[in-house]
């Protein structure tokens, strides 16, 4: 349901980005994300369950808050320009960049399993890309920043965690800070919306919302192992929803690079301790 959540959210910012501009997209995704977080704190709040907004780490919640407005911004512009399943099979590629990340900036061991499973999603990538010929769209490496931005985002959620950090105090700066972000771009390059456009932003938005909770729920109940190959489906959900509104089919070399990607992540994580 997070899956299919998540691609219905991107499907109607491919649909409507003509209507309005990006940062306005990004700016009512992060309004409701916020009213979201808020409604179920304040329910929590009257259960007598409470919770603190003092951190002794903003640097780490910085840096979090920088990287996924990063994501959200790079993945909605791109796809304005590339086919909706090669965006999400590209930005669900994240799981490749975590080892090599931690490796670099955290010291974290990687066993050879994993570094010849992250070799095999790279070749993946390589047939996605189709870097060659006339073939090669270069805004698809935009979507390689929203993947990259996603591993740094995750990474500094993990970091916070270790840390204590409550998870609610951790969504709370999140979406205040990407509010502002996206606020001050907003300022910017306002685009008034009409109201077909503006039901559509907080229908994006309340998706984008559900989407988060259906996760987060998942991930209460199973682990990311299980969790984050599951996530794939988006990307059926996404060639399915190209076919419809684009009557675009995937060519072979799509399919032959999002199972070796599907595969790379997969092993990756599953020898992520070994």
């Amino acid at each position: 349901m997070a899956a299919l959540c998540y691609s219905i959210m991107n499907l109607l910012v491919k649909l409507f980005v003509g209507d309005t501009t990006v940062s306005v997209i990004v700016f009512f995704r992060c309004v409701v994300a916020l009213s979201w977080l808020t409604l179920i704190l304040f329910f929590k709040w009257l259960r007598g369950k409470h919770f603190t907004i003092k951190t002794k780490h903003f640097g780490l919640h910085l840096l979090r808050a920088i990287s996924g407005f990063i994501v959200i911004l790079s993945f909605f512009y791109a796809l304005q320009y590339v086919p909706l399943a090669d965006a999400t099979s590209l930005a669900m590629t994240y799981t490749l960049f975590i080892p090599i990340l931690s490796f670099i900036f955290l010291g974290t061991k990687t066993s050879l399993k994993s570094w010849l499973a992250l070799l095999i999603g790279f070749i993946g990538i390589i047939f996605i890309l189709k870097p060659y010929g006339d073939n090669f769209n270069p805004m698809v490496l935009v979507v390689l920043i929203t993947s990259i931005s996603t591993a740094v985002s995750l990474l500094g959620i993990h970091e916070l965690l270790k840390r204590n950090e409550d998870p609610f105090t951790i969504l709370l700066y999140f979406f205040s800070l990407t509010l502002i972000f996206s606020g001050i771009c907003t300022i910017f390059s306002w685009k008034t919306p009409s109201l077909t456009t503006l039901i559509y932003l907080f229908l994006i938005g309340a998706i984008g919302a559900a989407y988060q909770e259906l996760l987060t729920r998942s991930l209460s109940y199973a682990p990311p192992k299980i969790v984050s190959p599951l996530l794939y489906f988006s990307v059926i959900f996404s060639c399915f929803f190209d076919w419809i509104f684009w009557a675009r089919i995937p060519d072979l070399y799509f399919w032959i690079g999002m199972t070796l990607v599907a595969f790379g992540c997969i092993f990756s994580i599953k020898y992520v301790k070994s």
